[in-house]
């Protein structure tokens, strides 16, 4: 199968939340970081596996339809749960964008999740049935793709005509680590900044990169090429779990982030949010360390103090220091313990990464922390 030209248009101007997007063999695949990066990572395979990984991404449609039909690859690192896959979601919104019922008296958004026939041997396709209830008039459809793997597009398919929805929702940039990357989510709109998305009504870009949310200039370089109605930065865990930055460094390449976004987006709410809870590295530096029992550890801090090797609590203070210190009636500091803190611990399987539920409840919490600093709507 080879996907059409008119197929291919329609997907290009539906898709949401990714870079660049690059026509395969057979259809196409979806980036977080365009290609225009590589030199400053290719060194580094983690970076392009993550940012080729689909989280947040998906496709924001508007039709009649009661069946549309997905076709896609997705490739994980590694066999999970029984299957080299993931399957997406699909969330029905009505209006301008604004989550309301479709057939419902309640007006609770729908969700649907569509019939994923998936097979555990890699090199197969999945096709993602979704069957919806019929509706007298249009409405907005989004298929959220996987996003704990890499995706290409093969082919979209539906039993009415299907158009890309206007941008009508006030944009959104995030970037942090694996935990706003959410492979533990459990389906793709179950990421914690998919939460708040939906929860908000906010047309989301993440840049949620696992093991990679190491302030590295370039991201912030694209962060302040893409529109933005706010930014937030979840920043601190990568430069621990790596011990790639001392205190002496983390302060100006905070700043120098800051500065980057604020040539393009100099009056947007920009909130920052500092590393939630990880008793491993709350005192202690990284870099952090797997153990037998699947909890990740650190080694003590085997440097002069002067050197400033980070740890979470540094860095909160840090961050809100920072902020302040930059006199900026835009700029916001989050303490991310208020995120998920000291009582959420039994949430951490793992001890640094929430699980599926630990997502959902830093999704439900940042909807209400971030409400003071949304933009004003028109």
């Amino acid at each position: 199968m080879t996907m059409s030209p008119a197929t291919q248009d329609l997907i290009e101007s539906a898709v949401r939340g990714v870079a660049q997007i690059k026509q395969s063999d057979r259809g196409l695949t979806l980036h977080r970081l365009p290609d225009s990066t590589a030199h400053y990572h290719d060194h580094d395979a983690m970076t392009q596996k993550v940012a080729d990984q689909a989280s947040g991404a998906r496709l924001a449609l508007i039709t009649r339809a009661t069946t549309i039909t997905l076709t896609y690859r997705s490739t994980r690192d590694a066999l999970i749960d029984g299957s080299w896959r993931s399957s997406p979601s699909v969330v029905v919104l009505t209006g301008a964008g604004e989550p309301q019922a479709v057939s419902a008296d309640n007006g609770d958004l729908r969700l649907w999740n569509g019939d994923v026939h998936v097979s555990t041997t890699k090199g197969q396709d999945s096709v993602a049935v979704f069957t919806l209830e019929p509706t007298a008039t249009p409405r907005v459809v989004e298929l959220w793709l996987p996003h704990n793997c890499v995706i290409e597009i093969i082919n979209l398919e539906a039993d009415a005509p299907l158009m890309a929805a206007p941008r009508s929702q006030p944009k959104w940039v995030h970037y942090g680590s694996s935990i706003s990357h959410g492979a533990e989510a459990d389906q793709p709109i179950g990421t914690w900044p998919a939460v708040v998305a939906r929860n908000l009504g906010l047309d989301l870009f993440s840049l949620g990169l696992a093991g990679s949310a190491n302030l590295e200039l370039f991201v912030a370089q694209v962060m302040a090429g893409l529109p933005a109605d706010l930014i937030t930065l979840k920043l601190g865990i990568n430069t621990v779990n790596g011990s790639h930055l001392t205190r002496r460094v983390f302060i100006p390449a905070v700043h120098s982030f800051l500065d980057a976004l604020r040539i393009t987006h100099p009056t947007i709410p920009l909130v920052v949010i500092s590393p939630i809870y990880c008793p491993a590295h709350e005192t202690n530096p990284g870099p952090t360390q797997g153990g037998i029992n699947g909890k990740i550890g650190s080694l003590p801090d085997r440097d002069e103090p002067w050197v400033g090797n980070l740890t979470l609590e540094m860095i909160r203070e840090l961050l809100q220091r920072i902020v302040v210190r930059r006199e900026d009636p835009h700029l916001h500091y989050l303490n991310g313990l208020e995120v998920f803190g000291p009582g959420d611990v039994a949430l951490l399987p793992d001890g640094l990464h929430p699980n599926s539920e630990g997502q959902a409840l830093m999704g439900r919490r940042v909807t209400e922390l971030l409400l003071p600093f949304l933009p004003k709507r028109s």
